[in-house]
């Protein structure tokens, strides 16, 4: 079977949601984004904290580094000096720079230059996607971080490594922190619970059902790590999804069941939730987000000395270590503010605010374009999926961190965003031209009875015929 490249489509006009790999040629870049995350955040041993900042190595680091290694291999091969003058790239690129400058005075430069240069690969691959890719690149992205993370269910059903203190009894897999699972979950059940609504129109490759078990099992499994703040991150995420998509189809009927629903299972087993949700801990610990406002207030000190170009990157990782022994600012604003400062909380601030408004924007845009209703999909579950970063991004510091599951779903939401609103002005203009070529075809239809009359002008003379 011949396999047909992405630019070579016999209709340039139909709007493509998905290539068959059997039929159709499908940039590789789409899965080096879930080998990155495999190679970050998947641990097959448990580190102290104080090794880390030290920037030792071991073989698994090695295997790390490798792998960023041969993904950043194939992207400076496949380098271009070109960058979309788009606000959501620029932004990016703008991020990317600025926390790699910050590694000069970082406090911690062996691990501070290993992730610059991580996140500089990684910006390379997203780069790579918004110049190779369109929207049904990233739907396939999509689904193999889906597919990724059930996978990763499995594996915890089958093995975690022992844990001790507050990460008894939490659910994750291998040695990965349970409050890194519960963020990658809460992502995966948004994304999981858009493709389940959203599946009747959104042209999506398998059974609406296959979409529905995973949620199930995603969802299950993000309760289980008994983590707050992605659990109520995921909630509120989902339910903004879901008044989108109600919107959207015009059942504000079915949006007012749905809330008497919500309050009648609140009103009956509200306060088992609310227990569970506490986790049993007194008053005093939850005031304090269990102990973050201690590291909050120590960053903002921090913040406070050296607030334009802050600490260099990674330095919240040492910071907290010996008055807290925590290593990070479980905050990814104030991470930012206390890495990088100002400069770098312009750039990665700017870019949550593009990607939030422009997934809110391509949602109007979608609404009233004919013929974007497959479209609908990616705009309110890109919008959700930013929801869900900014409100776990209060008690988790891992989208402001650079290199992480999170932050490089962020900037893979960008590229969504980008590519998404591509795809939406490509079917305006093929409606454009469609509605065009049917009033041209009209106006010859009905002048057609009857010789037309014309007049002919040759060397200076005018004469009509009919």
């Amino acid at each position: 079977m011949r396999v047909r490249r992405a630019g070579t489509d016999p209709d340039p006009s139909r709007l493509v949601t998905w290539r068959n790999r059997l039929v159709e040629y499908t940039p590789p870049v789409w899965w080096m984004p879930i080998a990155l995350m495999v190679a970050t955040e998947y641990k097959l041993r448990r580190r102290a904290n104080d090794q880390t900042v030290s920037g030792s190595f071991d073989a698994f680091i090695l295997l790390e580094l490798a792998v960023y290694a041969a993904v950043g291999a194939y992207v400076l091969f496949k380098l271009r000096a070109q960058l979309r003058p788009v606000p959501i790239v620029v932004f990016t690129v703008g991020w990317c720079l600025a926390a790699a400058v910050s590694t000069l005075y970082a406090p911690s430069p062996m691990l501070a230059i290993v992730r610059a240069v991580q996140l500089v690969i990684i910006v390379l691959v997203v780069l790579r996607v918004v110049h190779d890719g369109d929207v049904s690149l990233v739907r396939r992205f999509l689904h193999g971080y889906v597919v990724l993370t059930t996978v990763s269910i499995a594996i915890g059903l089958a093995y975690v490594a022992p844990t001790t203190g507050e990460q008894a009894g939490r659910f994750t897999w291998l040695f990965t922190h349970s409050v890194v699972a519960g963020s990658m979950l809460a992502m995966s059940t948004v994304v999981l619970f858009g493709m389940w609504l959203t599946h009747k129109v959104a042209q999506l490759p398998w059974a609406r059902w296959a979409y529905g078990a995973m949620l199930v099992v995603n969802a299950v499994s993000l309760v289980r790590t008994r983590t707050r703040g992605s659990i109520g991150a995921a909630l509120i995420a989902v339910v903004v999804l879901a008044v989108l998509w109600l919107r959207a189809e015009g059942k504000r009927d079915l949006m007012l069941t749905s809330f008497v629903a919500i309050t009648a299972i609140a009103s009956t087993v509200g306060s088992q939730i609310v227990a569970y949700y506490l986790r049993n801990e007194d008053a005093e610990k939850l005031a304090s987000f269990n102990n973050r406002t201690l590291v909050w207030e120590i960053a903002i000190e921090s913040f406070e000395r050296r607030p334009l170009h802050g600490r260099g990157l990674t330095a919240s990782r040492s910071l907290f270590l010996d008055d807290t022994g925590l290593g990070g600012a479980h905050n990814a604003y104030i991470n930012v503010m206390v890495d990088v400062g100002l400069v770098g909380l312009f750039f990665w601030g700017g870019l949550l605010v593009l990607v939030t408004v422009g997934a809110w924007r391509l949602r109007h845009r979608v609404r009233r374009t004919d013929g974007a209703d497959a479209l609908t999909f990616d705009s309110v579950t890109a919008f959700s999926l930013m929801v869900c970063q900014l409100v776990n991004a209060i008690t988790a510091e891992y989208v402001g961190a650079g290199v992480s599951a999170t932050a490089l779903l962020l900037y893979m939401t960008g590229a969504w965003v980008v590519l998404a609103g591509d795809a939406r002005d490509q079917v305006e203009r093929n409606t454009t031209l469609a509605r065009d070529a049917a009033e041209r075809e009209m106006a010859v239809t009905a002048g057609a009875p009857g010789p037309a009359k014309t007049a002919t002008t040759r060397l200076g003379r005018t004469s009509v015929t009919s």
